[in-house]
C-alpha cells in the first residue's frame, strides 16, 4: 500500500466537494460524511468532513471502499441540493439540526461567492 497521502488522495478525502455533486441543475441527494484516517506510527488522525452525492444506500458502498483503505467514516447527515449556477445559488434541503449547519459551512467555504439558502426538507 502507498503512503497515507496516496491513500487519502485516492479516496477523494481532499475533494471536500467533488465537482460531480454540483454538476447537475436538478435536485439531487447528498451525504455529509466525516472521514478519519489514522496516521502511521503516531496517535494522530487526519479528520475531514466531505459532501458526496447519494443516499444512505450509497453511503454503504462509500463506507465499504473507505474502510478497505483504512479510513473510518461516519454519516453525519443527508438531504438534497439544488444548484443554480447562472445565479450562483445553492439551496440546501435537509432536516434541522447540527448537520445542516455543517453542510452550510462546508458549502460556504467551497463557494464563498455563492448565495446559500437552507430549508427544512
Amino acid at each position: 500500500m502507498g503512503s497515507i497521502h496516496t491513500v487519502v488522495h485516492r479516496m477523494g478525502v481532499h475533494d471536500i466537494i467533488p465537482p460531480s455533486l454540483l454538476a447537475k441543475e436538478v435536485k439531487q441527494p447528498f451525504l455529509l460524511v466525516k472521514l478519519r484516517v489514522k496516521q502511521k506510527d503516531v496517535d494522530f488522525s487526519l479528520e475531514k468532513i466531505v459532501l458526496r452525492a447519494g443516499t444512505e444506500a450509497d453511503f454503504k458502498a462509500y463506507a465499504a471502499e473507505w474502510e478497505k483503505e483504512g479510513i473510518e467514516c461516519a454519516l453525519m447527515g443527508d438531504g438534497h441540493l439544488v444548484h443554480t449556477p447562472q445565479e450562483k445559488k445553492i439551496l440546501i434541503l435537509s432536516r434541522q439540526g447540527d448537520s445542516h449547519k455543517v453542510t452550510f459551512k462546508v458549502l460556504m467555504d467551497g463557494f464563498p461567492d455563492y448565495h446559500l439558502q437552507w430549508r427544512d426538507g
